[in-house]
């Protein structure tokens, strides 16, 4: 389980089960192992929504790592910026919550692949 792909892959199973505390987990992981994001492989997933999560993921991590209180520049790996959008809406936020968030702004970095996530989706880390 302990290298970037793998953990990636878990990482996107548990957004589509809507299981918010092992992804949390998972997130943290990534911090602690100090693994350089922009050196993660491409996974060339060939299921377009794993693979726009798995970018979407990535860059969010890049944009809090490079924030306050983290401050440690990181970008994220380079294939992100050529992975399109999911081919159907997704929700990263499961169903029986949808109405608590509806009117909550969408984070940039999901919204440009048709994925909702809160804005401070991932703000935990």
């Amino acid at each position: 389980m302990d290298n970037p792909s793998r953990l990636l892959d878990r990482m996107v199973d548990h957004l589509l089960a809507h299981e918010e505390i092992p992804f949390s987990d998972l997130v943290q992981h990534v911090w602690r192992r100090a693994w350089k994001l922009e050196e993660i492989a491409d996974p060339q997933d060939t299921d377009p929504l794993r693979y726009a999560l798995k970018a979407c993921v990535l860059e969010r991590m890049a944009e809090i790592w490079s924030s306050p209180p983290k401050n440690v520049q990181s970008s994220a790996p380079p294939w992100c910026k050529r992975v399109p959008a999911a081919p159907v809406q997704f929700s990263v936020v499961s169903s029986e919550y949808e109405e608590v968030w509806r009117e909550e702004e969408s984070s940039p970095i999901f919204a440009k692949r048709y994925i909702f996530a809160p804005r401070q989706f991932m703000f935990f880390v």
